[in-house]
């Protein structure tokens, strides 16, 4: 038995070295050995790095391009409520020189006028806005006002006494009106009767969303009314001579005054929203 299965074994492995040798002779490779490499998942580990790389950098791209829309939509924001607060500016120096209402109570006593302004702030429907600067310690009207406020507070919205019109709400245009509040500060200067009267204005604007806030202040300076001709050294016999025919006032320019009202400084408050909940304490 030894000898036929040793025998058997033999011609196997001549048959095999034949059938190689007549796979090599023409050209046959599907009989010749192949070689399995070991693997060892070092390129999955590879892919999984790429795929991880290229997430990060998807997401920091996207948070960069989320990040540069937020800016833009927040400046322009900014920049509407900025436009709407020079419009209250400019809308409150136009109440001041009582151009709109010249024979109203309220253009009387931005003339120097008694009456009009006081403690606190008016609410009425001719002293609407006028206050009297607080007394220190308390802190100053303008930051214990809430500009903000809706109905009810006393800020004069855009256009009241003016007649101005502005388009609100969508797109571009702002959320609300912008409104102001107007002090009137004692001139440093000689005694009485004042050449000027000044007035702070403190204006808000509000961006497309109200919650866009930009506040702005400035000083105007009105030129007190020209007293009356009357008896005086001027003329013979004392009287008066009469004043020689003037130029046509300019716009701006209240009556019986010879300057118009002018914008002596003004500056932006970024942080009025601290101020007045400071002044709330």
């Amino acid at each position: 038995m030894k000898r036929v299965h040793s025998s058997l074994c033999c011609c196997r492995r001549q048959a095999r070295r034949r059938l190689h040798v007549h796979a090599r002779f023409h050209g046959h490779t599907r009989l010749r050995p192949q070689l399995r490499p070991r693997q060892r998942g070092l390129a999955l580990v590879c892919a999984l790095l790429l795929m991880l790389g290229a997430l990060i950098l998807g997401v920091s791209i996207a948070r960069t391009a989320f990040g540069s829309m937020a800016a833009a939509r927040m400046e322009r924001e900014r920049m509407v409520a900025r436009a709407a607060a020079g419009m209250a500016l400019a809308d409150a120096e136009a109440d001041i020189g009582g151009t709109a209402a010249p024979s109203s109570a309220r253009a009387a006593w931005f003339a120097g006028g008694s009456g009009g302004f006081a403690d606190g702030c008016g609410t009425g429907s001719q002293d609407l806005g006028l206050c009297l600067p607080a007394a220190a310690p308390l802190a100053p009207v303008w930051q214990a006002v809430d500009l903000a406020a809706g109905d009810g507070a006393p800020v004069v919205p855009y256009g009241r006494y003016s007649g101005a019109v502005l388009a609100t709400g969508g797109g571009v245009l702002p959320a609300r009106l912008p409104g102001y509040l107007i002090e009137k500060l004692s001139p440093a200067g000689p005694a009485p009767p004042p050449l000027h009267h000044l007035y702070r204005i403190t204006a808000i604007g509000f961006g497309a969303r109200a919650t866009t806030q930009v506040v702005l202040q400035a000083i105007v300076r009105r030129p007190a009314a020209a007293a009356p001709p009357g008896n005086g050294p001027n003329g013979p016999g004392g009287q008066a001579q009469p004043a020689a025919p003037a130029d046509p006032p300019a716009p701006g320019t209240p009556a019986g005054s010879g300057q118009p009202i002018g914008r002596i400084s003004w500056r932006d408050i970024p942080n009025w929203p601290e101020l007045h909940a400071r002044a709330q304490l």
